[in-house]
């Protein structure tokens, strides 16, 4: 059980090594080779400083155990390197303390980009260089008259390989050639091409696609500021360079199938890399939960109206082809294509040849579904009128009984006031004469 718990602890302290990042010896000045009696600062930056940090130094891979500040001054030639509480081991730094009379002094540390400055140096004394030749893998790079330094900008990994430089002393009683030993420099990168990664090369249509462009840093040159830009089929995705890596599409289609790769810039050294290319073939989603519906609803409609056919699928993607037919004519009614679920086919002014079933199609170029079938009655208009119009009949009704009503009043009025005893004097009571024909004139 310790033995299981200790090969635990070791392999999450390995894992965390492991994950650490790399401290960064930095020189000041940048010189990897000094002459004799000068000295080099060399300062350990590590990471996340916010935390209490501890640095240890190693001298030919020996722990100096007096050494425990950030910065740290050598003149003695070895391998140094050191470690912060959290950072991994540094790289080394081999630094020279030369006797020699010319020496070629190169950075320590020379990204592509960079400008390179090589100085070709004396040792301090009556000898003077002149006539300063520089030279890489044996072949003439410049030529200066008097002492100089030599600056190459914006130097690319081409310009690795082996430095040296020889110039000429004089004196007041002779003159002599000399020739510095030779230097190698890398120039190292300062990323590497992008990496293109995407959340899936076959996502289907109307999901969202993820893509980010991804490389990484060297910790000398973290704080270089690297903007991306995305492509497909050799067409830009979005205009201009970006800062973010990530690229996020919210709903992507068929017709966004292609290859696509990414470029990433560093803004000021103005070097730029391009990253694989990866295929994305978007798929079609079937279409399903087809639907057939009428307005009016139930498809009871009357003659000379409208008829709608709605057909609609519960999901499917891309333009979808709705189409309506009638069973027993073979040739459909209309077609549509949109990039919509729901569709409609109308019918202006339905006759009684129109009744039957109706039925609709869904394609999207991956499959065919029908719908069941909706019935469609067409109603007559003259019955419609003549049985179905219950307004039209309270009308008539209305206009039959009321006049009746009145022809009563008018009855029962006439009675009263013939038979009634406010009847006129000297007629008899109940009695009234009622003549047809026209009045006699008196004799």
């Amino acid at each position: 059980m310790l033995l299981w718990a200790l090969l635990l602890i070791l392999g999450l302290v390995s894992t965390q090594a492991s994950i650490a990042k790399k401290a960064v010896v930095h020189l000041s000045p940048p010189w990897t080779t000094i002459f004799k009696g000068e000295k080099v600062t060399l300062t350990c930056h590590g990471f996340n400083s916010s935390k209490p940090r501890t640095t240890r130094w190693y001298q030919n891979q020996q722990l100096q155990e007096n050494w425990s500040t950030i910065s740290i001054e050598a003149n003695q030639t070895g391998e140094y390197r050191c470690q912060t509480q959290n950072s991994a081991l540094s790289d080394p730094v081999n630094l020279v303390v030369s006797s020699d009379l010319l020496i070629l002094q190169v950075p320590y540390s020379v990204f592509e980009g960079d400008t390179l400055v090589l100085r070709c140096q004396g040792s301090d004394g009556a000898w003077r260089a002149t006539d300063v030749t520089y030279y890489k893998d044996e072949k003439i790079s410049s030529y200066f008259l008097k002492y100089s330094n030599f600056s190459i900008p914006r130097v690319g990994l081409s310009y690795s390989g082996k430095y040296h430089c020889t110039g000429v002393f004089r004196n007041a009683f002779l003159s002599q050639k000399r020739s510095s030993r030779k230097v190698e420099l890398q120039v190292q990168e300062l990323f590497p091409s992008p990496e293109l990664k995407t959340t899936t090369s076959q996502p289907s249509e109307g999901t969202s696609v993820t893509l980010s462009c991804e490389t990484q840093l060297p910790p000398q040159r973290s704080d270089t500021q690297l903007h991306f830009s995305f492509f497909r089929n050799s067409r830009v995705i979005m205009s201009g360079w970006k800062k973010s890596q990530v690229l996020q599409i919210p709903a992507i289609w068929r017709e966004d199938s292609g290859s696509y790769w990414c470029e990433a810039r560093a803004v000021t050294q103005n070097i730029q890399k391009q990253s694989n290319h990866v295929k994305i073939s978007v798929k079609r989603t079937l279409i399903s939960g087809i639907l057939m519906e009428t307005q009016p609803s139930g498809g009871q409609v009357t003659e000379g109206e409208k008829l709608v056919l709605i057909c609609s699928v519960a999901q499917g993607t891309g333009n979808i082809t709705f189409s309506w037919y009638r069973e027993g004519i073979k040739a459909r009614l209309g077609e549509k294509t949109r990039h919509s679920l729901k569709e409609k086919f109308v019918l202006s002014a339905v006759s009684e040849t129109d009744a039957g079933k109706y039925y609709c199609t869904a394609n999207n170029g991956i499959n065919t579904i029908s719908s069941q079938t909706a019935s469609v009655t067409v109603r007559s208009r003259d019955l419609s009128s003549q049985f179905n119009s219950s307004e039209n009949v309270g009308h008539l009704a209305l206009g039959l009984i009321v006049p009746q009503f009145i022809l009563v009043g008018l009855s029962v009025s006439a009675l009263l006031f013939c038979f009634g005893p406010w009847s006129k004097s000297g007629t008899p009571v109940g009695h009234c004469e009622f003549s047809s024909g026209p009045p006699q004139q008196s004799k």
